[in-house]
């Protein structure tokens, strides 16, 4: 049986995303996806960059849809590497920098988060803040289908 992430812990997970970036100081976006990408949760603290939104949530998308964090594939994608393109290879962009995690239950994935709008180890903190959230409330916040 699948694992689904339900609005109630998501709304938590975002919640302790927005405390680490105040603790850090940042002006982002956090994203909550399901396993096939699509917006669960989505906020965007005060002042963040509006296109903050649009790299979250595909920093979100990346993970979930490649079931890796988003900067896996950064190494892969340059000139000549194996993957050269892979970022351009679907009609919703892939973000290979950091700010993307998977949400694991055991090996499957069951949804992801992504964060943007400061550098890539402050946005990497606050979404495994989000993650740590997530995966600590298995019965609580998640629903077997």
């Amino acid at each position: 049986m699948a694992k689904h992430i339900n609005h109630e812990v998501a709304l938590k997970a975002i919640n302790a995303g927005v405390a680490k970036a105040r603790e850090l100081k940042q002006r982002s976006s956090l994203v909550i996806v399901d396993a096939g990408g699509n917006l669960i949760a989505m906020i965007r603290v005060d002042d963040a960059a509006f296109g903050t939104i649009e790299i979250a949530h595909n920093k979100a998308f990346t993970s979930a849809a490649l079931r890796a964090p988003s900067d896996k594939w950064m190494e892969l994608v340059q000139p000549g590497a194996a993957l050269y393109g892979l970022e351009r290879a679907c009609a919703r962009p892939f973000v290979i920098f950091g700010g993307g995690l998977p949400v694991c239950d055991d090996e499957q994935v069951v949804g992801a988060v992504g964060v943007s709008g400061g550098p890539v180890e402050a946005d990497v903190a606050i979404a495994q803040a989000m993650v740590n959230v997530l995966q600590r409330n298995w019965d609580l916040g998640m629903t077997i289908a």
